[in-house]
C-alpha cells in the first residue's frame, strides 16, 4: 500500500469503533480470553505503553517493530513495538510511548504525530497492562538502535499485514522451553505472537475499515 494513500485515510481512524476483543480473538482466541480473565484478577497491573508507528519506505506504508535483545526475562528476544513501563517522569501514557521510542530507536519524541489509542492488552507473565498508541511519520528519520535493549529494527509493510497469508499456524517456544501450537504473524523469519499479534490484528481490522 502506498503511504500517501494510507496517509489520506488516517484521519478516519479516530472515529472508527475499536474492534478490540473481536480482533484479538481473530488471531489468538484462547489466549485472548485467558488474558482478559487474568486482568480481572489483577488488582494493580503494571502500566506500560507502546508506539505503533506508520511511516513511508520507498513510498510504501510500513509499521515499525523491534526485536528485543535476549536477556533473563519474560520478553527476551520477542518481536514487539517500541515501548515500556510508565516512569515517574512521564506526564501521560502517550509520553511513555514517545519516550520509549526515542530511547530504543532514536525517533525524537516531538516528531511522531498522534492518531489515537487502540485497545489495551494485558500480559499475564509480566503483569503489564499495555496501552498501544498509533502514530505516523511523514518521513522516517535516521534511526539509532539502543544496542542494550534492541537486537534489530524491523519494517513491516502494511500491504503484507493486510495479506491473510502472513498468518500461519505453527509451534511457538516459550521462554520456559514449553512449545505450544498457535497462529502467529510470520515476517522475515520472525514469529510475531502474543500481545503484539493481538495489536497487529486490531490494526489490520481498522485499516481494512478505512481503505
Amino acid at each position: 500500500m502506498r503511504f500517501d494513500h494510507l496517509l489520506n485515510r488516517l484521519h478516519l481512524l479516530p472515529d472508527l469503533p475499536l474492534p478490540g476483543q473481536d480482533a484479538h480473538d481473530d488471531i489468538l482466541p484462547f489466549i485472548a480470553k485467558q488474558r482478559k480473565t487474568a486482568l480481572q484478577n489483577d488488582e494493580s497491573p503494571r502500566l506500560s505503553s507502546v508506539a505503533v508507528t506508520f511511516f513511508p519506505q520507498n513510498d510504501e506504508a510500513n509499521i515499525l517493530l523491534i526485536e528485543r535483545q535476549s536477556y533473563d526475562g519474560v520478553h527476551s528476544g520477542q518481536i514487539g513495538f517500541p515501548g515500556g513501563k510508565v516512569e515517574e517522569e512521564d506526564e501521560s501514557l502517550v509520553d511513555t510511548a514517545l519516550r520509549e521510542m526515542e530511547e530504543e530507536v532514536g525517533v525524537l519524541r516531538k516528531t511522531p504525530k498522534l492518531i489515537r489509542s487502540i485497545s489495551e492488552v494485558y500480559i499475564p507473565p509480566s503483569r503489564f497492562l499495555v496501552h498501544p498508541f498509533l502514530f505516523y511519520l511523514t518521513k522516517l528519520p535516521e534511526l539509532s538502535r539502543n544496542e542494550r535493549e534492541v537486537q534489530k529494527i524491523i519494517f513491516l509493510p502494511v500491504s503484507k499485514l493486510l495479506d491473510d497469508k502472513l498468518v500461519v499456524q505453527g509451534e511457538i517456544r516459550l521462554n520456559n522451553g514449553v512449545e505450544i501450537k498457535m497462529p502467529y504473524f510470520e515476517h522475515q523469519g520472525h514469529q510475531i505472537w502474543g500481545a503484539t499479534a493481538m495489536m497487529l490484528s486490531e490494526i489490520k481490522w481498522m485499516i481494512r475499515g478505512v481503505i
